[in-house]
């Protein structure tokens, strides 16, 4: 069973809607429960849940070689018949596709490309040096920034500031993990930025863009400050230095020498948990 429900990584799932629940409560002055909830956050949440659902069950199913190769022990998905996988993938499908019919047309569309999306990474685009990455990083985006086309009422600046965090420590971390993956994608014939550029090409590209990206975010957390009162301002600056832009440069500077599976484990990792803590800073606003 409880492998069953490994193949969700439920944690990842609630995360993820709860950056959504977060979003539309928190980034906007005048938001209530009731209005939330009135406004359709928990049918977003549903489709987002769902399309989450599908991606990670339809790339497990379709992983199978490289995770002998990587992992210890392969996904629960193998022990299942083949006609109960394709059933989880219709009801995962349906639910979106419901959620979406609710929401309009928009979140339709959403759900479909991500749907559409998600299925052609698992079978030929993670294959491809960053263009699989570059999906990644925009469905993450897309997942916060489809909370603000719920409520126009959200603050742009804020939206587009988590939004694109999501987006760019995603990347970062898919281009690690393929780097801790790269003996699976070696052997499979796999052409992932590592198998092509190898380790210290893969390094210098995320040491390059996580210093871009400390720098622009701590420059746009300088322009959040009229958000806040005087004190709250300086707490919330010293939340950012210490739990996000401290941990990026300590991520930046250990992937410069980072060599082995075990390095990138930890890097992916950390960075997990500057996305997790970046997240909740919204809880400030």
């Amino acid at each position: 069973m409880s492998g069953y429900l490994l193949i969700y990584r439920p944690l990842n799932i609630i995360f993820i809607v709860l950056a959504q629940w977060l979003a539309a409560y928190f980034l906007d002055t005048h938001s209530t429960f009731d209005v939330v909830a009135e406004g359709g956050i928990y049918w977003l949440m549903l489709g987002t849940a769902s399309c989450t659902a599908f991606g990670y069950w339809v790339n497990d199913y379709t992983d199978y070689q490289r995770d002998v190769i990587n992992r210890s022990e392969v996904s629960a998905i193998h022990r299942l018949d083949s006609k109960v996988v394709y059933i989880h993938f219709l009801i995962f499908i349906s639910i979106a596709l419901y959620a979406g019919n609710v929401l309009g047309i928009w979140f339709i569309s959403l759900f479909v490309i991500t749907i559409a999306a998600l299925a052609t990474y698992s079978k030929w685009l993670k294959n491809i040096a960053i263009v699989g990455n570059f999906i990644i990083a925009a469905l993450s985006f897309f997942s916060l920034y489809s909370v603000y086309q719920l409520f126009p009422s959200l603050n742009m600046q804020l939206i587009l500031h988590f939004a694109s965090l999501a987006a760019v420590l995603n990347l970062v971390r898919e281009m690690v993990k393929d780097a801790e993956d790269l003996e699976g994608d070696y052997k499979t014939g796999a052409k992932t930025l590592p198998a092509l550029w190898g380790l210290s090409g893969t390094n210098i590209s995320v040491y390059v863009i996580l210093l871009i990206t400390t720098s622009f975010t701590l420059v746009s957390v300088y322009f959040q400050s009229y958000f806040f009162e005087s004190t709250l301002k300086y707490v919330y600056y010293a939340y950012y230095l210490v739990f996000i832009a401290l941990p990026l440069y300590k991520i930046a500077v250990d992937i410069r020498y980072a060599r082995t599976k075990e390095e990138y484990t930890e890097l992916s990792t950390l960075l997990k948990y500057v996305l997790g803590v970046g997240i909740l800073s919204m809880l400030f606003f």
